[in-house]
């Protein structure tokens, strides 16, 4: 179903970028060097190397930032790399991904940026997320009109407002039938997401204005 992509209006600098359903999209770049950031959104691990949540900083050598993309979804949703790869955790909490018996090499790392937390006086984000026309996520409606986002909790690792954000506009654009993306799970009444069974963990939207 085609439908006009939510548009997300904010203050302060905080730019929205495309959500997935367990992490958030990395920025294609240069064919070798750095690729921008590659959100994690619950902790994970992959063959045994954990990667706690939050945002990764991520290089490349020999493979386009696409493709450096492709490989660090398909490892966390598979839990392992592909027979042919390995990963290792190196010095400063860098992960490298490294493909095997090749000349020069292929590889990439992701090394963990540390977040500011948030306040219990900022937990309200900057600015509005718009909802072009009157809309659901499964049985929440919601109508068309400006929208606060407000996360529920100031320490939860992996969110913050602007991945709160994406998240929101995934669920929308994604026309789901109110079984959310694991971990999400939703209260309809209080319009509010949250991760596994914590309700402390995930955000609220709510109405302004007109």
């Amino acid at each position: 179903m085609n439908k006009t992509r939510s548009l997300l209006t904010l203050s302060l600098s905080v730019v929205a970028i495309a959500a997935l359903p367990a992490v958030a999209q990395a920025s294609t770049a240069s064919a070798s060097g750095a690729c921008g950031q590659f959100r994690v959104m619950h902790n994970d691990s992959i063959s045994g190397v954990s990667f706690p949540a939050g945002p990764y900083n991520m290089v490349n050598s020999g493979m386009s930032c696409a493709q450096t993309t492709k490989y660090f979804q398909q490892f966390l949703e598979a839990d392992r790399v592909p027979s042919g790869w390995t990963v290792k955790l190196l010095s400063g909490q860098r992960r490298r991904f490294t493909k095997l018996h090749t000349n020069p090499t292929v590889d990439f790392q992701a090394t963990p940026v540390a977040e500011p937390t948030p306040s219990a006086s900022s937990l309200n984000c900057a600015g509005t997320f718009r909802v072009m026309h009157n809309d659901h996520i499964g049985a929440m409606s919601l109508q068309a009109g400006e929208y606060r986002i407000a996360l529920n909790s100031a320490d939860t690792p992996g969110l913050n407002c602007r991945s709160a954000s994406n998240d929101f506009s995934y669920f929308l654009d994604a026309d789901w039938s109110g079984d959310l993306p694991r971990p999400w799970k939703m209260n309809v009444s209080a319009k509010s997401f949250y991760m596994n069974d914590n309700t402390r963990d995930g955000f609220n939207v709510k109405r302004v204005g007109g």
